[in-house]
């Protein structure tokens, strides 16, 4: 009780003393820098004086959340989720006027690249938990079950929303023509579908879990979510080729290059990774941070998914080269706290309750079908499968949870669609649903990862 309270009012603290530099800072956006010559150089970019200032609330924050959401036996990805809320900029547009903003939008946005860092870092942790003697005995059981769970929830979710969309409940839907609506109904599907690699090596790595439980959840999200980016993205290119012909050659290279460029990269970090390894034998942490740089620069600059590419440079890391990989992945367990608080605080930031709110009840509804759909396909899968009572009973904790890759993917439908008038209803759609699936989620995962009896925490 006497650590609850004290990590209350150290939260209470710092988001208080952050609040008192808000209100007090100076006006800089008129201010202009010097060169090394003297000379006056451009405007400072709004929000770019102060983003260290929101990254180390998110930081220092989330970490505090996560301790008091640890002590009354809470998921701290939970905790670190639902700071990023209380702080970022969708809440404090309700709060009355003169309040400040905690951390603005213009300062999130130059953020993306260090939480691009976070994703490559978990990318490569849920590669390298990834054995090939593992999917070779288990790929099959890991296959029928997924495929089960794709279908049961691709049913019921796909079922409301044409339901729905009959009776006129959701304009943006009602008022397609008969192919459009088809359309949107698969590509929402498949949004809902995804599950968060990030959120389960987040929860293995706190419960600190190993066996047969921990490695085939982690290997049914991480294949589903594979499979899915490229049915997402298949699906917005025939959209996009639809439109214009010119575009065609150009989106179906794009699709082709997001996956094939991933892995073909992902390989390369594998390679020079090893090599590193072999001729360094300290601060093995540091390559690490370096590599997740290098990794979510080259998403950038390359037009690849930096999960991707980390989960592949970790698959063959740990399969080609056990024994460096060991000390690599070894090296980087005192920083993925960090990690994980810079990635999960930094996604809650950005949510939009605003979103929520418009589109809530349907939300609601998609969120609890995809619940019933992911329970019944595993029990049924598992059942086909052979798989024990225990995944049977609780696989489907670790498919409920999204995060990263489906606000990704969410991002890039409404890219597509942006120029319609109703991209804002099914932005708002998207966002609220992975809204929900992400606070709720986490919770489902550390239970089904203790019933599992793997959980040493």
């Amino acid at each position: 009780m006497k650590r609850a309270l004290t990590l209350v009012l150290t939260l209470l603290a710092t988001i208080c003393a952050v609040g008192a530099l808000r209100w007090s800072h100076v006006d800089m956006e008129n201010v202009r820098t010097i060169d090394v010559f003297g000379n006056f150089s451009l405007q400072i970019p709004p929000g770019l004086h102060y983003a260290a200032l929101s990254m180390g609330l998110l930081v220092m924050g989330g970490f505090l959340a996560g301790e008091l959401a640890a002590s009354i036996a809470l998921p701290r990805v939970t905790a670190y989720l639902l700071f990023g809320i209380l702080v970022g900029p969708s809440l404090a547009s309700w709060l009355p006027k003169g309040f400040p903003t905690l951390v603005p939008q213009a300062e999130l946005d130059y953020l993306e690249f260090v939480q691009a860092l976070a994703v490559s870092l978990i990318g490569l942790i849920a590669g390298s938990e990834l054995k090939i003697p593992f999917l070779r005995t288990a790929g099959s059981r890991i296959c029928k079950m997924l495929a089960f769970e794709s279908a049961g929830v691709a049913l019921c979710v796909g079922v409301l929303l044409l339901v729905v969309a009959w009776f006129g409940a959701v304009p943006f839907l009602a008022e397609r023509t008969p192919t459009e609506r088809w359309f949107l109904v698969a590509v929402l599907t498949a949004l809902i579908s995804a599950s968060s690699p990030a959120v389960v090596v987040a929860i293995l790595r706190e419960t600190k879990a190993s066996g047969a439980f921990a490695q085939t959840s982690l290997a049914m999200v991480v294949l589903k979510d594979l499979v899915l980016v490229i049915v997402i993205s298949a699906m917005l290119a025939v959209w996009t080729s639809g439109q214009s012909q010119d575009t065609a050659w150009k989106a179906t290279f794009g699709v082709s290059w997001h996956l094939v460029g991933s892995l073909l990269i992902g390989l390369i970090f594998a390679l020079v990774l090893g090599v590193i390894a072999k001729r360094t034998r300290f601060r093995l942490d540091m390559v690490m941070v370096i590599a997740g740089f290098a990794i979510a620069l080259s998403g950038k600059l390359l037009n690849v998914a930096p999960l991707i590419v980390g989960i592949t440079a970790g698959f063959a890391l740990t399969n080609l080269s056990p024994n460096t990989s060991r000390r690599l992945f070894s090296s980087i367990d005192n920083i993925l706290p960090t990690t994980y608080v810079i990635f999960f605080a930094t996604t809650g930031a950005k949510i939009s309750l605003d979103s929520l709110m418009i589109i809530w009840p349907l939300a609601v509804g998609a969120c609890a079908v995809r619940f019933v759909g992911c329970w019944s396909g595993l029990r049924i899968g598992g059942r086909v499968a052979g798989a024990s009572d225990l995944e049977r009973k609780w696989l489907w904790t670790a498919m409920v949870s999204q995060a990263g890759v489906s606000i990704a993917l969410a991002s890039e439908i409404h890219r597509v669609f942006a120029q319609q008038e109703w991209a804002m209803q099914l932005q708002s759609f998207m966002l609220a649903t992975i809204v929900i699936n992400e606070v709720f989620g986490p919770p489902l995962m550390r239970l089904g990862v203790i019933r599992s009896g793997e959980a040493r925490t």
